[in-house]
């Protein structure tokens, strides 16, 4: 038993001695750290030399990023200043081991950050969905073609109305967005915006918001929208004709509160959800060390 204790004994005193006389960096200044370097280097093969280069450069990126993420706390120190305060009296092992702790905190930052993001855009699309609930309360009526003459020629106007379908009446004014498109190449013909309404103005239920948009593009191009036998022409199909209407109500003000349509959509959220989901998976799985890491 005396024996075991003596060598376990002769073993930790073997390793404090190592330990003691292992080369460390200095980062008191960059002389300092030039002249300690090169001692810890003589005593390493070229793959070690490499993979302190490695460390070094994970320290000074996370000095970059303190510097940047706080300000208050690094103001006067340089960013070499920090990363050199990081590695001072640090032994070769040391320094890995650093760079290593650095690397996971940098990928738990990161899956932070792609985490905060997703929330973000979830609440977004929550009151996306939040707002197009409550101005769903127009519905588009059957469109209707005209015919009117406009400096001595028969023009084709598009007429569109909005039905309102709410069960109370509507003080305030309503603004809605007309995008009128060639549906084989999906083409915009026109894209107009409409207001109806003042502030003292009421809409009933079941009361109309009529819109006419004026057909601009050429005769020979859409000849049969020339051609009905009388006007108006009531539940025309536009798609017979390679046309397509999307009506959209982008806002509703009413007793001095505004709801306003936010710019993108649904399906454009839902896009950068499943990248950012495919990309947190992906970060996550991850297992990055110094060894996957390659000097540029």
């Amino acid at each position: 038993m005396k024996q075991c204790i003596k060598i376990a004994l002769i073993g930790l005193f073997l390793t404090l001695s190592i330990s003691s006389c292992s080369e460390r960096l200095s980062g008191k200044d960059e002389s300092s750290f030039d002249s300690s370097r090169k001692k810890v280097e003589a005593k390493l093969n070229d793959k070690e030399k490499a993979n302190l280069e490695k460390a070094l450069r994970v320290a000074l990126s996370e000095a970059m990023w303190l510097k940047m993420n706080e300000p208050q706390k690094y103001n006067e120190e340089s960013i070499n200043r920090i990363s050199l305060g990081m590695i001072d009296g640090k032994s070769y092992g040391a320094v890995l081991d650093l760079a290593d702790d650095i690397l996971q905190k940098q990928q738990e930052r990161k899956i932070a950050h792609l985490q905060n993001e997703i929330d973000s855009l979830q609440k977004h699309k929550t009151e996306f969905e939040q707002v197009k609930k409550e101005l769903a309360v127009f519905q588009l009526e059957p469109i209707e073609l005209g015919l009117e003459d406009f400096f001595g020629e028969p023009v084709p106007r598009i007429i569109v109305t909005m039905k309102y379908m709410g069960k109370k009446p509507l003080k305030g004014s309503q603004g809605f967005s007309y995008v009128l498109k060639k549906r084989s190449s999906q083409t915009i013909i026109s894209n107009e915006q409409a207001v109806f309404g003042e502030s003292d103005s009421v809409l009933q239920p079941g009361e109309f918001r009529v819109n006419t948009i004026v057909f601009n593009q050429q005769k020979k191009d859409y000849p049969k929208l020339w051609s009905f036998p009388r006007y108006p022409v009531k539940g025309i199909n536009l798609t017979d004709y390679d046309l397509e209407l999307v009506v959209t109500t982008q806002s509703i003000k009413s007793n001095d509160r505004e709801t306003v349509l936010p710019e993108g959509s649904i399906a454009l959220i839902d896009e950068n959800l499943k990248k950012l989901e495919k990309e947190i998976t992906e970060v996550k799985k991850e297992k990055i060390s110094l060894d996957d890491l390659e000097l540029t």
